[in-house]
């Protein structure tokens, strides 16, 4: 087997390895959503299940309250859109604004979503429970931390006192 060059770079590539880690859960929840009969792109089960939760909203709102950039939820609700799953409409007290909202095939794949999201956490509780490491929980305290004081700042401080490059 090839050396994993990325592994090898250790701790300061951790952006890349959270990828990686990313697109491992994708892939295989994207099999697993097709087996329970879930149809709606992967990436888009959050958006879904935040209009069932919140009904119709703003795409801005969106992707404030999914920590998603602007492009990224124009791109997923435009596929909603093509999968018939959610509509645009305009906002009665906005007419420049769209508002996302579920249609009935969507607000039932939301349905089938939940009960997939309760499994894939207990798959995840397992898996945490089988490496000893609950990754979950390290997020959690990782973007406190970050929230706390930003990884810019954490960086310059370490700059400011690590030896000068020749």
């Amino acid at each position: 087997m090839t050396e994993d060059f990325v592994r090898s770079l250790g701790r300061a590539f951790l952006a890349h390895r959270l990828r990686r880690a990313s697109e491992l859960i994708l892939e295989g929840s994207a099999e697993a959503l097709r087996d329970f009969g879930v149809a709606a792109p992967t990436r888009a089960g959050s958006t879904l299940l935040l209009l069932r939760a919140h009904g119709p909203t703003g795409i801005t709102e969106i992707a404030f309250r999914l920590r998603l950039s602007h492009p990224l939820i124009i791109r997923l609700t435009d596929a909603l859109v093509g999968e018939g799953l959610v509509r645009a409409e305009a906002d009665p007290e906005d007419q420049r604004r769209r508002l996302i909202a579920l249609t009935p095939k969507g607000e039932a794949e939301a349905a089938r979503l939940e009960a997939f999201s309760q499994a894939l956490a207990r798959a995840f509780e397992r898996m945490f429970a089988e490496t000893g490491a609950d990754l979950f929980a390290a997020i959690e305290r990782f973007e406190a931390a970050a929230e706390a004081r930003p990884i810019a700042d954490r960086i310059a401080a370490e700059l400011a006192h690590a030896p000068a490059a020749s």
